[in-house]
């Protein structure tokens, strides 16, 4: 039997979460030869027992996939797209109930619980201001994804100043040195940035970096320009909307979510991130998105940056995921 179909038929039959042994080779064979005349010697060609045939022959009677007729037995496949369109419609209508079920069960007992409890949204809405700690967690993209992003839809990034967070510097460092990055897991460059970049969420980034910033990433850029090539003719599919702009002077450190919370940054003298203050208030947010929008408007996108700095070649995947995180 071939590979590729019989291994579809399996995911077939795991989709309606049919295990039962054998079914597959059973309704494979039934697929190429359409009857069954003599169930012991096709118990005897599949390795399967006697007793096993006539399970799998009960159970595809009972899913509407083959005809069974006794005196003398012979099993005839029913036509496969319509059997299966007919089961797999049942099947979904089937699923679809028990979710609604279970979420009328999920919604119920959240107001039942609100109302035991005498819960108002005003009374335990979030502070207006809230600190989170960076320094436990050792993975910073699991941090930007599930403590910063969420469940925004845009984010709005400054970046004026380089910050050491471990994260990057342990990148860094698999950069520098390809044998510490496959002692990581990476077995090689592409791997590391795919891998990464699947972390993120696939939103609207616009992202601003202050020039002087921008010159010590370019450096970074440069010196691992051996990684460039591996990407240039590369399409790395990822779902988020990336663009990177550079601004004429300093342009601070905040990230704006969706236009409504302010996320700034806490370092200590050495910069040395420690972590986020996340402001909720409209006014403050207003603000910055205001100034945000009046920069950016004034920022340089990265590819005539780079004609600038004679990098004569369109930004790769490589180069703004440098500017984004480093």
């Amino acid at each position: 039997m071939e590979k590729n179909s019989f291994s579809s038929l399996i995911e077939l039959f795991s989709s309606i979460e049919v295990k039962e042994k054998g079914v597959e080779t059973v309704y494979d064979y039934l697929l190429k030869n359409h009857s069954i005349d003599n169930p012991k010697e096709l118990a005897d060609n599949l390795d399967l027992s006697i007793k096993r045939i006539y399970k799998v022959f009960s159970l595809l009677k009972q899913l509407g996939l083959i005809q069974v007729y006794d005196r003398p037995m012979k099993i005839t496949i029913n036509e496969p797209i319509s059997a299966w369109e007919k089961l797999l419609s049942e099947k979904i209508t089937n699923i679809r109930t028990e979710c609604d079920i279970k979420i009328d069960k999920c919604e119920k007992s959240f107001a039942d619980m609100k109302s035991a409890y005498k819960i108002t949204n005003e009374e335990h809405s979030l502070p207006p201001v809230e600190y989170i700690n960076i320094l436990d967690n050792e993975d910073a993209f699991e941090f930007i994804r599930n403590d910063i992003i969420g469940n925004s839809k845009e984010m709005f990034l400054t970046k004026g100043l380089k910050y050491e967070i471990s994260t990057f510097e342990r990148i860094l460092e698999m950069l520098n040195n390809p044998k510490f990055m496959k002692k990581e897991g990476y077995s090689n460059v592409i791997i590391l940035v795919q891998t990464i970049l699947n972390k993120m969420p696939p939103i609207k980034y616009k992202i601003l970096v202050s020039r002087d910033h921008a010159q010590e990433i370019l450096q970074i850029v440069k010196k691992f320009s051996v990684y460039t090539s591996k990407f240039e003719d590369l399409e790395i599919k990822y779902e988020n909307e990336w663009d990177i702009r550079i601004y004429k002077d300093s342009c601070g450190d905040f990230i704006i979510l969706d236009e409504n919370n302010l996320i700034q940054f806490s370092i200590d003298p050495s910069n040395k991130l420690m972590g986020i203050f996340i402001s909720r208030s409209h006014e403050i947010t207003d603000i910055f998105f205001k100034k945000f929008e009046e920069m950016y408007s004034q920022g340089l996108k990265l590819e005539e940056y780079f004609k600038e700095n004679k990098l004569d070649r369109i930004p790769t995947i490589f180069d703004k995921f440098m500017f984004t995180f480093f």
